[in-house]
């Protein structure tokens, strides 16, 4: 990696981490406060319906708009040679972006009008916590993107130091991530609960990369 790096960089990549710890934590509270069900009857989840359940939602959807400018920073921040690394990533994480971005849209618009309208059962297909909905399996395939643009971006880190840590965690969510989609797909418990305990390798990620992007003096 250089020795030296321009203002924006350093500064986009230190801002972008630490919204991203920001809303990581908004999302962990929410959720603790705000448990999120599975539901596969509709009426069910129409009887149990608050708006105030969704609010986890929120801080998901700004992590999708906060990564943008993060995986920029990672492609700018890689040596030349290693260019083409963080330009695969950013392509993978274009589709984390479409994915989730869009699911996430969808649930703070779409099913609150849906489901507080007088045709409710027209939001079964689009809702989150139906494990058998398109919206949960659009979620886990925007998770897959996420992941595998991770371990591209590790490609751009060198194996000593701290950045040896970060590439090393950045494979360990990758495949987390990874596992945890194949769990989805092949109906396996155990496997698809590594989508949520990936949180933890994803937030050491971007505290790492806080402390690196902090510590390279610039060049402009």
């Amino acid at each position: 990696m250089a020795n030296s790096m321009s203002f924006s960089v350093k500064k986009m990549g230190q801002i972008s981490c630490i919204l991203i710890i920001f809303l990581v934590f908004l999302f962990v509270v929410s959720i603790v406060i705000f448990p999120q069900h599975q539901y596969v009857s509709f009426n069910t989840y129409l009887n149990n319906f608050h708006i105030v359940s969704l609010l986890p939602v929120i801080p998901s959807l700004f992590l999708v708009f906060a990564n943008v400018p993060l995986f920029a920073t990672l492609f700018y921040y890689a040596e030349h040679q290693k260019k083409i690394f963080g330009l695969i990533g950013v392509l993978f994480g274009i589709g984390y972006l479409v994915c989730s971005g869009i699911n996430y849209f969808v649930q703070l618009s779409m099913i609150i009008k849906t489901v507080s309208g007088n045709n409710p059962e027209i939001a079964v297909p689009f809702l989150m916590s139906n494990p058998n909905s398109f919206a949960y399996s659009i979620d886990n395939l925007g998770y897959l993107f996420l992941s595998i643009s991770f371990l591209f971006f590790s490609g751009i880190f060198t194996p000593r130091g701290l950045q040896s840590w970060i590439k090393s965690v950045f494979i360990i969510f990758g495949m987390a991530g990874i596992l945890g989609t194949l769990g989805y797909i092949l109906n396996v418990s155990l496997l698809e609960s590594m989508v949520l305990l990936s949180a933890l390798p994803y937030l050491v990620c971007i505290v790492l990369l806080f402390f690196e992007f902090r510590r390279y003096p610039i060049f402009d």
